[in-house]
């Protein structure tokens, strides 16, 4: 059906996974189609995975990157790309030095933060959680949550094991 309805469509909106469909491998007619169709597809949230409900998922980056692979044009708008900081800032009238960006991944909330000139908080039971084998709540090894930081070209402000709002 989706595929189908790209007949219409000028663009495709990469935003996540449809509920049923939570896999790369479930859309992959719908992104050969588009590809074929030379559709530009707007990534979002270019984070490849997310966690949801304690369970690890694909996200909207990995639709991208496999719409990429198939060579489709993608266009990131989202962490750590830089443009989402700046109209945040620019809607809330703040200065960088006035925000804390919270976020567990390494590579999209925190990278993305440095870039823009924020201080980062990262969530190390997130993500991040799997690679530090952490237990839930667990706070991480001072030595390894180092490593991942240097590892990914970061380095936050401060990190806390659990975030609840």
């Amino acid at each position: 059906a989706a595929a189908a309805a790209l007949g219409e469509a000028d663009f495709l909106l990469g935003i996540g996974l449809d509920a049923g469909r939570e896999t790369v491998e479930a859309h992959e007619a719908t992104l050969q189609a588009a590809a074929r169709r030379d559709l530009p597809m707007i990534c979002v949230n270019p984070d490849l995975v997310v966690i949801r409900l304690g369970a690890r998922e694909p996200c909207a980056g990995a639709l991208a990157a496999r719409y990429e692979a198939l060579g489709g044009r993608v266009r990131y708008f989202g962490k750590p790309h830089p443009e989402v900081y700046g109209l945040a800032l620019a809607a809330l009238g703040v200065a960088p030095g006035r925000v804390l960006a919270v976020g567990d991944g390494l590579g999209t909330d925190i990278a993305g933060a440095a870039a823009a000139g924020l201080d980062s908080l990262l969530v190390t039971g997130g993500l991040l959680a799997e690679t530090l084998a952490l237990a839930p709540g667990e706070a991480p090894q001072a030595h390894a949550l180092a490593e991942a930081c240097r590892n990914a070209g970061v380095r936050p402000r401060a990190a806390l094991a659990r975030f609840a709002w």
